[in-house]
């Protein structure tokens, strides 16, 4: 495996920015000054630079995350925080080389073979560390335990929950707790500060959570969604209890905690004041 990996920490994201911006800043006065160089006749051997090279690469480098960040929401999934770049390299060519169609006959099982049980244990050790959850550790831990046991009609109504404590736990939430509070919090957290220029899959975590966990429910109606909230908890769905599904639920809780872990006061605030 190529030990180069795609981090979609925002760490990285802001590193990537800046790093981008430092490069463009940087391009035309390098350019400068190799020009005066080399009106000196000064022989450079084998030195070149190539600065057009640079930013086509990262201008490259962007359109496959745009076309990633494309393929597996419309595939229906969730942000992953770290996955091979070979892994986002043939899903994107693919993509572009065939249909949708062609990548959804083999994505479900590359997925599946990554986050193997040695892969959520780490992230089930990673979480430990994460003051957000320490009142709520023990449950996560069963819910790792479950999945990898194979008890996915277990794991997928233990988690659920989780997702709407530590949001509220982030933001200080205080009384009742319904969808509308929810949706306020996650547009505030993931869209309203959405840069553009940023590297972040957050705006691909909103397209998931809203579009499958929030959807509407009823009983006697269709089941919309795998991994409806409301049809879950409230004994409507009794078909949820995939593997997938417990995947996915899982690696929504891993980006949100790592997202939340980060909000700023500012973030926090307006969606108070929005909600009141």
């Amino acid at each position: 495996m190529n030990e180069f990996r795609i981090a979609i920490r925002e760490q990285i994201s802001s590193f990537r920015k800046e790093l981008n911006v430092a490069i463009r800043d940087a391009m035309e006065p390098a350019r400068a000054i190799v020009g005066k160089l080399q009106n000196l006749n000064l022989d450079f051997g084998a030195l070149e630079l190539d600065f057009d090279k640079i930013e086509e690469k990262i201008k490259e480098e962007n359109n496959i995350i745009i076309n990633y960040k494309s393929v597996i929401t419309e595939l229906g999934y969730p942000p992953i925080l770290e996955v091979p770049i070979e892994f986002v390299e043939k899903i994107v060519y693919d993509y572009k080389k065939h249909n949708i169609e062609y990548v959804a006959e083999y994505i479900d099982e590359i997925v599946l073979d990554y986050h193997n049980e040695g892969y959520l244990q780490k992230m089930a050790h990673k979480w430990e560390n994460k003051k957000l959850v320490k009142n709520r550790i023990h449950i996560l831990r069963n819910v790792i335990k479950c999945h990898n046991q194979q008890m996915y009609d277990a794991s997928i109504p233990t988690l659920l929950p989780q997702l709407e404590g530590i949001i509220a736990d982030a933001f200080g939430h205080t009384g009742k707790f319904t969808g509308y509070h929810m949706k306020t919090y996650l547009e505030h957290l993931l869209i309203n500060n959405l840069d553009k220029d940023e590297f972040t899959l957050n705006d691909v975590l909103h397209a998931y959570y809203t579009g499958n966990l929030l959807v509407g429910f009823g009983f006697g109606e269709q089941i919309t969604s795998d991994v409806s909230r409301n049809a879950i908890l409230h004994g409507g769905d009794t078909q949820y209890g995939k593997q997938l599904n417990s995947l996915k639920l899982i690696l929504v809780f891993d980006y949100l905690l790592t997202v939340l872990h980060d909000v700023s006061e500012d973030v926090i605030q307006a969606a108070k004041q929005e909600i009141k």
